[in-house]
């Protein structure tokens, strides 16, 4: 008796006649051969009946056995951010190899953790306890990270107020929330007290996530002097002097 996995074939082999005769037809490349080749869909006992060189005929019988084919699960498709990486996960057999194994852990095992740069359909082939394989599939589709821009750095006097504007995200956070309006918002008020660099992380659709940073200068206010209080009498004139300053208006 012998066996063989789903949709493929067994060479059977008689001896003892000089001619023969097998039944049923169904399966078989030859029913009056020796040695014809079996592939019925379903187990099935073949029986053959020789006959010598007298004429006398006898039968003997071999039992094909269809083994199924295992039913191979690479589950669901998905998706990562460049950079980022997907464990995969196979069942259905009793030994696993994955292709292409190009940024793959371990392709020999169930699940194997997958960081591709590019979107990548990944090929498990596994074998079952009666050595029968089968195949499945998963894509992991690589989403580029989001071009994140938080605008040109930015000077601003001591007690003053700037807009920050950040672009190309869905959603941003800034870091550090100190002197800003609101942190969750794309377009914040800044008010720092001392030159800060501000980051901020957007998300894209696809929860990628960049960041990008602008740097906020505080510049201190001028020292400015008048000079000391005096006086002149009526008619008179008396000159004043401030310093500290570019440029004055009295």
């Amino acid at each position: 008796d012998t066996s063989f996995c789903f949709g493929g074939s067994v060479q059977l082999t008689a001896t003892g006649g000089t001619s023969y005769v097998w039944s049923p037809a169904t399966g078989l490349s030859s029913t009056v051969i020796a040695n014809p080749v079996a592939n019925p869909t379903v187990s099935t006992v073949y029986t053959v009946v020789g006959t010598d060189g007298n004429s006398c005929a006898n039968v003997d019988t071999v039992l094909v056995t269809v083994n199924p084919l295992p039913i191979i699960t690479a589950f669901s498709d998905t998706a990562i951010c460049i950079g980022a990486s997907a464990q995969l996960n196979a069942t259905g057999g009793t030994s696993y190899v994955w292709t292409p194994a190009v940024s793959l852990s371990n392709p020999n095992i169930a699940n194997p953790i997958a960081t591709p740069i590019v979107t990548t359909t990944y090929i498990v082939n596994a074998l079952d306890g009666n050595s029968c394989a089968n195949a499945d599939t998963i894509t992991v589709t690589v989403n580029n990270l989001p071009i994140i821009n938080a605008g040109s750095d930015v000077a601003v006097c001591f007690g003053d107020t700037t807009q920050l504007l950040a672009s190309g995200g869905n959603s941003y956070v800034w870091l550090p929330v100190t002197g800003l309006s609101n942190s969750t918002i794309a377009n914040p008020l800044a008010f720092p007290t001392v030159t800060t660099s501000y980051i901020v992380n957007g998300t894209d659709i696809n929860l990628c996530v960049n960041m990008d940073t602008v740097v906020v200068t505080v510049n201190p206010l001028p020292v400015i002097n008048a000079g000391a209080d005096t006086s002149f009498c009526f008619g008179g004139s008396v000159q004043l002097t401030a310093t500290g300053a570019n440029s004055y208006v009295w």
